[in-house]
């Protein structure tokens, strides 16, 4: 590339001197008229000195002026190269070698440039990254490779994720590469953190029935997470809106659960909570309950909103069956003590007035055994009473706990 510019500078002031010697020829002929014939041949020869001394004179500083600005922009290259944020080394592309390292890749890898001249690429990968590089580099052939994430290795040992760019430049007679490398380890490592999250966050959602969602107060849009298309039968586009996704609430359960979501943004609530009935796709209605933490701006202003939605409508209609069945129990210790005790209660009356009347010793003997029989009759009601009414207020107790 120098010799090809410096070979057009070259011929571009030597057209100008063959151009200026014609004319100068010219001029000479042209006033050969009067100049005598010896004298014309000496003038023609010390013309052609004096241009070709000139050529000269331009054809030096003009090399010497190239040289001048070829050295100012290497100068500035190497500048950039040394200075530049980001890790950069030069690769011999037959052997791998590193021919040159910058600042900013010293201190990424912990290696002293004399370290580096000594190694190859291969010393900065771990040892299952070395075929993949050769095969890499054998298939790029003239052009510069693709980037690509590789696993690359400190002086301490240490791994991490980066990735590279790199450029050809005809160094030397293999050629050589300048490759740039760009630290990503953080970015590979964070994201393995959200996709194991997630992963978390599925199980946990299949695990528990619940339906998580967010809520984006200021574009309005909320979005269903996944679960909601298998426990409710809807589409996860169905309610883009918290207007339309409140319309399914039940309308008994409707203005309550809207107060609540107010709160939020009135009294700067942070918490959300609310049982209700929501409507599924094929028209049934499921028991929820309904969690929300908000997210406030620096002004104080909710700007989105994270919550689950708890499937309890099982839950829920056993409570129905048991408070039914607590109201049949209710019945059953009234019939006990009103239906059964009256005329248990009027035949031992009726005893106690036949004992005080003189008769027959064996009647008086089978109505003992009728007081007696009458009385366990009375005890085991009472007892029937009270322990439907233990079970019940234990039933109670469970339940408002």
């Amino acid at each position: 590339m120098k010799n090809l510019s410096l070979l057009k500078i070259i011929v571009f002031y030597l057209l100008i001197g063959i151009t200026a010697l014609l004319i100068g020829h010219g001029l000479i002929d042209l006033t050969s008229v009067v100049l005598v014939p010896n004298t014309l041949f000496n003038f023609h020869v010390l013309l052609d000195l004096i241009f070709m001394l000139i050529g000269a004179v331009i054809i030096f500083f003009s090399i010497r002026f190239y040289q001048k600005n070829q050295e100012t922009t290497e100068l500035n290259y190497q500048r950039l190269f040394n200075t530049s944020p980001i890790a950069i080394y030069v690769m011999a592309k037959g052997n791998f070698r590193i021919l040159s390292v910058n600042k900013a890749m010293k201190k990424l890898y912990g290696y002293t440039t004399q370290e580096f001249l000594q190694m190859t690429t291969f010393d900065i990968r771990p040892e299952a990254e070395h075929e993949r590089i050769r095969n890499f580099m054998s298939h790029c052939g003239e052009a510069d490779p693709e980037s690509e994430i590789w696993l690359h290795r400190k002086k301490n040992g240490e791994c991490f994720y980066v990735k590279t760019t790199f450029h050809r430049i005809p160094l030397l007679k293999d050629g050589a590469y300048v490759v740039m490398v760009v630290d990503i380890d953080k970015s590979i490592k964070d994201e393995k953190k959200i996709s194991d999250l997630l992963h978390l966050y599925e199980t946990v959602s299949h695990a528990t029935n619940d339906v998580i969602w967010d809520y984006d107060f200021v574009a309005d849009q909320l979005k269903w997470m996944q679960g909601y298309n298998e426990t409710y039968g809807y589409s996860k586009d169905s309610s883009p809106d918290i207007f339309r996704a409140m319309q399914k609430i039940h309308p008994d359960d409707r203005l309550l659960v809207m107060e609540s979501f107010m709160n939020i943004i009135t009294d700067k609530q942070k918490y959300f909570f609310a049982e209700y009935r929501y409507r599924c796709a094929d028209g049934s209605f499921k028991y929820i309950r309904d969690r929300g933490y908000a997210i406030f701006d620096q002004h104080g202003e909710p700007v989105r909103m994270i919550g689950a939605m708890q499937d309890i409508d099982k839950q829920k209609k056993y409570e129905q069956q048991l408070l039914s069945q607590n109201e049949q129990l209710k019945e059953i210790a009234w019939l006990n003590s009103h239906q059964v005790r009256r005329p248990l209660s009027n035949i031992l009356a009726l005893i106690s007035l036949i004992k005080d009347c003189p008769g027959n010793q064996d009647v008086l003997e089978l109505i003992d055994f009728l007081a007696v029989s009458s009385k366990e009759l009375d005890d085991a009601v009472i007892m029937i009473n009270k322990q439907t009414m233990e079970g019940k207020a234990a039933q109670l107790s469970e339940d408002v706990a």
